[in-house]
């Protein structure tokens, strides 16, 4: 199976602003009202802590993603804390007080963790509009507007593992006691070489999208989606010939 990366575009805490509000059922015109999504601002923050609360059937967000010229926008993603029988609609529109009527995507219902979708057209508007489907839904923690890149060009030697957060200490008679600091959380190393001048400027653009370590993505291992953060020694080139180059990147999980 393919595998993948999924980074925000322009819709994260540093550069997004989240609105509370209603549209119709299919879509249409937007009115805004603090009470009808709260903690909407906990959306767009990075954690998969917090879940915001779409109060009721068609209670939605409204996400200024800052520009419209910040990227094509070719994924959807939403995490729910929970499985939830009611979904939510996503819709896109250059107008801040409409949504179009054309949904770009619909989880009819979601399942607990990351519930990932493909837009059925890429789009690079400013405003995007996030709906309750059916009923009230309180179990989204995060949705991640994005762009999707296809992770090539990785050599054999790349390794994965478990880093479990256990801190060792032994007494002075020699007696060992450890103490657990958190779970187990997985890492990815990769070699990526031979790139082309072509996929190096979008691995940059990602790059420079995540600010580095600074935000977290979801990387697609072939089965299931990871939540992750890239270390900032990552995607850093060498060039092994004229126009092609090597990099490494190196991934953590991340629990929250």
């Amino acid at each position: 199976m393919a595998k993948y990366f999924v980074y925000a575009v322009g819709g994260r805490e540093t550069s997004a602003s989240v609105d509370s509000g209603e549209l119709p059922s299919g879509g249409g015109s937007y009115s805004s009202n603090a009470s009808y999504v709260t903690n909407d601002e906990r959306l767009v923050d990075g954690s998969l802590t917090t879940a915001a609360n779409f109060t009721a059937q068609n209670k939605a967000i409204r996400v200024d993603k800052g520009s419209a010229s910040a990227d094509v926008i070719d994924m959807f993603a939403v995490y729910s804390n929970a499985a939830n029988a009611s979904g939510v609609k996503v819709f896109t529109n250059s107008s801040s007080s409409n949504s179009g009527t054309t949904a770009g995507h619909t989880f009819s219902a979601l399942t607990s963790g990351w519930n990932v979708a493909s837009l059925t057209a890429s789009d690079a508007e400013r405003y995007w509009y996030v709906q309750a489907h059916e009923a009230a839904v309180a179990t989204v923690t995060e949705i991640i507007l994005g762009k999707k890149l296809s992770l090539t060009n990785v050599k054999l030697t790349g390794n994965e593992g478990v880093i479990n957060g256990n801190k060792v200490v032994q007494s002075q008679g020699g007696v060992q006691y450890s103490n657990k600091r958190h779970d187990g959380i997985k890492f990815w190393n990769f070699d990526l070489s031979f790139i082309s001048s072509t996929y190096k400027t979008s691995l940059e653009t990602m790059r420079s999208a995540l600010y580095g370590s600074h935000d977290k993505f979801l990387y697609y291992d072939g089965s299931a989606y990871h939540y992750v953060r890239m270390s900032d020694d990552s995607l850093q080139f060498t060039e092994v010939a004229f126009g092609v180059y090597d990099t490494k990147i190196k991934l953590t999980e991340q629990l929250s």
